[in-house]
């Protein structure tokens, strides 16, 4: 046999390889890609060299995703954001890669750095990255919730820099892409314009940013997320109240406890889906003990903060009752201190 007749059926052998992997695995594609019109994802620049590959676009990334872990494996990040890079360009529907590099940039990378301002800047790069993602993935959910995470987590160790950071020109695309999906009772308040916004009130935003793109694409909620929201406004109102202002803290309390007896009445009513009922119980129990820390810290912090005890008492008894409307009206109300001292009371989550 003649060394071309080989090279020939060396070429049709890998050919059928090729497709017959693809048969196989569309399944498993669809499931992890939410928007499988690949080719609509890409940008002019990107069109010509993707369609070159055709059906050796899965292996060029199989191969790329190898060497990117193999760069992450042995500590260099630069490389292995690069080459998820050009994963990115070959499959830009592909949103675990979008979430790789965003991860590598804001966490890795940054971590390599020494001094803060170059720690921030990567933070910053990881944050534009995971948004390029969403917007390259408007039907899915994923990306949305790790940009949130990455506020709520790693947006803590920037809490000045984020204050004074504004935030509209980043975010609002990722928020009005979503609204445009949502019924107009359902949207999403964009922020704001200009600096102010802390870490944990952009997570909430984007929580719940997430759970409506879920709900629009007929995707899973996973339990976890929606906690995620009442824990993000606690976590805001302790921010208000380890400055000093605790009037403003008592009602982003109030704004959890809400948020946490709406979800409640959700895993009570809400038909199951990809749920099971161990998972809903098991939520359930989970809303129920964050609650119930919430209440008692609200309790005691109404209680401070009202100038006269019938007003403490009311207040107090209100907020055991979830009345939450009444107990908004009478923190709008007069008869309140903007502050109050702690010297006797050091709260466990104090920073």
């Amino acid at each position: 046999m003649s060394s071309r007749t080989c090279f020939i059926l060396g070429l049709v052998c890998l050919l059928l390889a090729q497709a017959l992997a693809s048969g196989v695995l569309v399944a498993k594609r669809e499931a992890l890609v939410p928007n499988r019109d690949v080719y609509g994802a890409l940008e002019p620049g990107e069109f010509a060299g993707t369609l070159m590959l055709g059906g050796f676009r899965g292996l060029a990334c199989d191969l790329l995703w190898m060497r990117a872990q193999n760069a992450k494996e042995h500590g260099y990040y630069y490389e292995s954001v690069a080459l998820a890079d050009s994963i990115s360009t070959i499959q830009p529907r592909f949103e675990q890669i979008w979430e790789y590099m965003a991860w590598d940039m804001a966490y890795n990378i940054a971590h390599e750095v020494e001094d803060e301002g170059g720690q921030w800047a990567w933070f910053l790069a990881g944050l534009e990255v995971n948004v390029r993602g969403v917007m390259r993935n408007p039907q899915g959910e994923r990306l949305v919730r790790h940009l949130a995470w990455m506020f709520h987590h790693k947006g803590d160790e920037f809490r000045t820099r984020i204050e004074t950071t504004a935030w509209a020109p980043l975010i609002n695309p990722v928020l009005g892409l979503i609204n445009a999906e949502t019924p107009a009772d359902r949207r999403i308040e964009l922020l704001p314009p200009g600096p102010g916004l802390g870490n944990y009130e952009i997570s909430e935003r984007l929580y719940m940013a997430a759970i409506r793109a879920a709900e629009a694409n007929h995707l899973r909620v996973l339990p976890f997320v929606r906690r995620m929201v009442p824990i993000a406004i606690e976590r805001d109102g302790n921010r208000l109240r380890n400055r000093g202002e605790h009037l403003r803290a008592l009602g982003r309390y109030v704004t959890s406890l809400r948020t946490w007896q709406e979800l409640l009445e959700w895993n009570r009513k809400a038909a199951f889906g990809q749920d099971t009922r161990q998972d809903r119980e098991i939520a359930t129990d989970i809303a129920q003990h964050n609650e119930g820390h919430l209440l008692r810290k609200t309790e005691l912090l109404a209680m401070e903060l009202a100038e006269v005890p019938a007003l403490a008492s009311q207040v107090v008894a209100d907020i055991h009752a979830r009345r939450y409307d009444a107990v908004e009206r009478e923190l709008k109300g007069p008869g309140w201190r903007a502050s109050v001292a702690q010297a006797k009371v050091r709260w466990l989550d104090e920073q």
